[in-house]
């Protein structure tokens, strides 16, 4: 049954399962066929990948651009659930474990191993959402050695704006989600040990990316932060407006095969969506965004546009669980029932930064994470955790976050290296070749390790005060000893923390966009040169936003120093004439519909100025105008005519054709885009192809117009003395 509706011919508005109504899937996402051919305007933006970050990009461009751009999300995966699963009762979702080669069916329902490497990796959460659905949520603020060996400008735009990401993370309220006397205790018992261990720097609250309190009143808390919901959101407002003027659309199980390139310019995407391979033409203004994750984006790039750097400078962590469990009786006295504790240590040595991660609960399992990242819906259940949380032991996991150096001369002929390229062995199931991972630590890495591992240690025996006080967990056991060195080390892949292989400086530059390509982009820790000890998460959330931030100011018109806007608030102070009308679908972009009529400015009338006006037609028959200089059309009906302006007014045509009603011909130069029309006949079609912007920059001195489309003057009239020298400016909607 699910096979034959994933592929059903038959147009539902929603499908049904035996199981469930699915709602949330189609109210959320589009056909390939709706989001594309639907008679709209081509796309200002296209996000390939619907995870942590490309979610996360799609939602800023979207609303950076303040609704005048047109965004195109691709996900190779299905819509799965709207946020972090931890903010859901217990549905039985887990992140999978790592693998070294996929075993060909989902493992946790979604999670696939896209590429091959010399270690195991859990590989990528095939949805939307991706592995934001799933993280942590630790989103420690890298420290000023972190980010050493980023550009200048860069780094000073990242230490500007993490305070917004924090916010809308959640992780600005550190305390707020992580409380209660366990915390009080272990906060001040790890402040005074700390000053014991020579390598440990500072003693921090969790920066933990969940907000327990509202935001505002009126409103609920963000929770544990995903990228999904924020994309949801986004998406439904997007909604209201008729596929054909929407400006934000989200296509699952879609999965992006090759970029085809042209000089500099992506001009096409091929893909196959639900099986069936296409092909969607890419216009030179769209940029398109790869943010499928570290590897899968650098491969993407690997198979279309490949430049020197791509796939060096690979970067990891370096991860250890050291799990002890201490007797209550060392600490400050606590209540019988207490709620768990998390906080954040930082560490340095002359090899690299390291942080530790601890986690505290009174539970005999050696899990000190079994009572915290979850949804508690009824009272019942949360006394009953509650009652769990009175063991007589204190069970704390430090684990242990190192960075790995950069390295962008890295590769195959680097011996002990850390890189990926494509594999000349094997290809997926779309016939393009698959990424090769290498990941490994060097002499310099493993040093930092030992290091990590033995300050937590050293900070663990501290906190108890005597050997007698404390047990180590290992090899599935408790001991009394602590572990031999690089015992409770995890795999170097088991982090998702992959970053670097299109480093800016070197692939990229500082706002994520290829160098080597005017529309090309990548977003999430792949641009990172350095990834020092902090969770990648906050830093690749915030370059996200200066990458969206990037393209809206690209696409977006933006007035010269001194010019002023007619439609800075939207249509206020502009009314219509004759039929049809114009709406508002962004912060200073309209659009016509229905004709014919004419949108008139109300506020003022204007003698000699310099008008530019940003256009844009989708079909050849569309045709439109510039009005100029008319006075002022009066009030009701009939007073209120467009025809005022035909006949007393200034017309800069619009009209790809040239098209002359009298004889019924096309290509006549005083009807053709740029002229003053049936006055000034317009010398050059210098328009850019359908669906992009043009430019009209129109100077009127005295009796000239002077009318330059795309930085070229196309039309001139000169000492003309048969119409005002002074009038209202107005749009023509012509037809449909």
């Amino acid at each position: 049954m699910l096979q034959r509706l994933t592929n059903a011919p038959e147009s539902v508005e929603v499908q049904e399962t035996t199981f469930s109504v699915d709602v949330l899937g189609r109210y959320l996402c589009n056909t390939f066929d709706e989001a594309v051919n639907n008679g709209g305007f081509p796309f200002d933006a296209i996000v390939i990948g619907a995870g942590m970050f490309g979610a996360y990009t799609a939602e800023k461009i979207y609303r950076l651009g303040n609704g005048n751009l047109r965004v195109l999300v691709l996900e190779a995966g299905p819509f799965l659930v709207s946020e972090h699963i931890q903010n859901l009762s217990r549905i039985g979702l887990n992140a999978a474990g790592p693998v070294t080669t996929d075993p060909g069916i989902p493992r946790e329902r979604v999670w696939g191993l896209p590429w091959r490497g010399n270690i195991a990796f859990p590989g990528l959460a095939y949805c939307v959402g991706g592995r934001s659905l799933y993280w942590g949520g630790w989103a420690p603020r890298p420290t000023a050695a972190d980010l050493a060996h980023w550009p200048a400008d860069v780094r000073a735009d990242l230490i500007a704006n993490y305070a917004a990401t924090e916010q809308e993370m959640g992780v600005d309220q550190k305390a707020d989600f992580i409380s209660g006397p366990l915390f009080d205790v272990l906060f001040a018992a790890f402040q005074t040990a700390a000053g014991q261990v020579a390598s440990v720097d500072a003693v921090e609250e969790a920066p933990l990316a969940v907000q327990g309190q509202a935001p505002a009143p009126g409103l609920f808390s963000f929770d544990k932060f995903s990228s999904a919901p924020i994309l949801c959101d986004a998406i439904r407002e997007a909604a209201a407006d008729p596929d054909s003027t929407r400006r934000l659309f989200l296509v699952p199980r879609t999965h992006v095969t090759r970029l085809v390139t042209n000089g500099r310019l992506i001009t096409a995407i091929e893909l196959s969506t639900n099986g069936q391979i296409r092909s969607l033409p890419v216009s030179p203004t769209c940029a398109v965004v790869l943010a499928s994750s570290t590897i899968e984006s650098t491969r993407l790039a690997l198979e279309s546009f490949p430049a020197a750097g791509m796939g060096a400078n690979l970067m990891g962590h370096l991860r250890s669980n050291t799990v002890v469990r201490i007797k209550r009786n060392s600490f400050a006295a606590l209540p019988a029932a207490l709620s768990p504790a998390a906080m954040l240590v930082r560490g340095s040595t002359q090899q690299g930064r390291y942080h530790l991660q601890i986690t505290a609960a009174a539970v005999q399992v050696p899990n000190s994470e079994a009572t915290m990242w979850r949804m508690v819906p009824d009272i019942d259940l949360l006394r009953q955790l509650q009652n769990s949380q009175q063991a007589d032991k204190i069970t704390i996991t430090l684990r242990g976050i190192g960075e790995m150096a950069p390295d962008p001369a890295s590769g195959p002929s680097k011996p002990g290296s850390s890189w990926m390229d494509l594999s000349p062995f094997e290809r997926d199931e779309f016939g393009m070749r698959r990424a090769y991972v290498n990941l490994a630590a060097t002499a310099a890495d493993t040093a930092l390790w030992n290091v990590m591992d033995q300050a937590a240690l050293d900070l663990a025996l501290r906190l108890a005060g005597s050997p007698a006080n404390i047990e180590y967990f290992y090899d599935n056991s408790w001991h009394s000893a602590p572990p031999p060195m690089g015992k409770v080390r995890d795999g170097l892949g088991t982090t998702h923390h992959e970053a670097g292989t299109l480093a800016m400086g070197s692939v990229t530059d500082g706002t994520g966009r290829f160098v080597n390509l005017d529309n090309g982009y990548a977003a999430g820790p792949a641009v990172f040169p350095q990834l020092g000890s902090a969770n990648p998460s906050l830093t690749a959330m915030t370059l996200a936003r200066r990458t969206a931030l990037a393209i809206a100011h690209t696409a977006v018109p933006v007035a010269e120093p001194g010019d002023f806007s007619l439609l800075s608030a939207g249509l206020d102070g502009w009314q219509m004439a004759g039929t049809g009308r114009f709406v508002a679908v962004g912060a200073n972009t309209i659009e016509s519909q229905d004709g014919i009529g004419l949108l008139w400015y109300t506020k003022e009338q204007f003698a000699d100025f310099v008008l530019t006006v940003d256009w844009r037609s989708i079909n050849v028959f569309d045709n439109s105008g510039v009005f100029i200089r008319f006075p002022a059309l009066g009030s009701g009906d009939p007073a209120n005519d467009w025809k005022v302006a035909v006949d007393q007014g200034y017309e800069i045509q619009i009209d790809e054709r040239g098209f002359d009603p009298a004889t019924n011909t096309t290509g006549n130069p005083l009807h053709r885009t740029g002229a003053v029309y049936r006055m000034a006949s317009a010398n050059a079609l210098n328009s850019n192809p359908l669906g992009q912007w043009n430019r009209f920059e129109i100077t009127v001195n005295g009796g000239d117009v002077t009318v330059k489309l795309n930085g070229i003057e196309v039309s001139r009239l000169t000492g003309d003395g048969s119409r005002p020298l002074r009038g209202h400016i107005g749009l023509q909607n012509h037809h449909p």
